[in-house]
């Protein structure tokens, strides 16, 4: 079934409120740097493809990407192509989308965070939307890429070789090597750029991999040892390079393939739960 609201015609997309039980995915991504080998728009591809792959396995309709996601626009240093908007700017324009998905009959919306750096925003959101009068439920799920890689790891050493279908031999080695000797995962890692692999392998550029590090500086590390929380916890000083990780240079589109089912499982089994709930829009009207 046509899941994504851009695809539909204003006539026929009654048809999917009804068969989404009205719950509606809203992807919510960012543009910056992520490392030198993934595009800009990393966050915002891998949620519109992980919402939409989420969808074809639990019926719910997909909303286009919002790109503007939270970043500091007020730093000087932040890298070349970097998009950010003011704060009021990106709430007001998350109001105003909701009540337009609302409007068109999706009463429950998920947020879909495809950045990590969205997560304070998006509280104060949902907090801010608290104190207004809606007739829409919002909730949060993220993407997690990171939780995908270490949940194929686990998997594999749990269940054996030829767990997963979309891997091979080398694949399963390579995944069980990065994990055992101690492999790290974070921004642009292992996780996204496994995504990448499998939503836009024509913009990941694995030759890259090893003109800029992506392992901590540890500069403003003692500063949380002295219970000190400082914007994102110091972490473009520990990152400069926009990359948190080891190099992942033996990912390949069948690995990207396989995260991409993971998380798209574990999404639609939120959307399940979410579009079965009889008790949010009841919590609603009665709050």
């Amino acid at each position: 079934m046509e899941t994504r609201w851009m695809y539909r015609t204003s006539g026929d997309l009654q048809e999917l409120v009804e068969a989404s039980g009205g719950v509606c995915l809203f992807p919510i991504g960012c543009v910056e740097k992520h490392g030198p080998h993934l595009p800009l728009g990393t966050d915002s591809f891998a949620g519109d493809a992980l919402a939409y792959a989420a969808s074809q396995i639990e019926t719910v309709c997909v909303f286009p990407p919002f790109i503007f996601g939270d970043l500091c626009g007020a730093a000087p240093g932040m890298p070349h192509g970097t998009v950010t908007l003011p704060e009021e700017t990106m709430l007001l324009l998350l109001e105003q989308l909701c009540d337009q998905i609302s409007r068109a009959g999706f009463r429950k919306i998920l947020l879909v965070n495809a950045h990590g750096g969205n997560t304070p925003l998006l509280n104060l959101f949902l907090r801010q939307q608290a104190n207004k009068k809606r007739n829409h439920v919002i909730g949060i799920i993220s993407t997690a890429s990171e939780s995908a890689m270490r949940t194929i790891y686990n998997g594999l050493e749990k269940n054996g070789r030829g767990y997963y279908p979309e891997l091979t031999a080398g694949d399963e080695d390579y995944i069980l090597d990065f994990f055992r000797n101690g492999g790290q995962s974070g921004h642009a890692g292992f996780g996204e750029t496994a995504y990448m692999m499998a939503v836009v392998p024509e913009a990941v550029h694995l030759d890259r991999l090893g003109s800029e590090s992506g392992l901590s500086t540890h500069k403003a590390d003692y500063l949380k040892a002295a219970g000190i929380h400082i914007r994102d916890g110091g972490w473009d000083v520990n990152f400069p390079n926009s990359y948190d990780g080891t190099d992942p240079v033996g990912c390949n589109e069948r690995i990207g393939k396989c995260a991409l089912r993971v998380s798209a499982e574990r999404m639609a089994e939120s959307c399940r739960v979410f579009k079965e709930d009889e008790n949010v829009l009841k919590w609603l009207d009665d709050y």
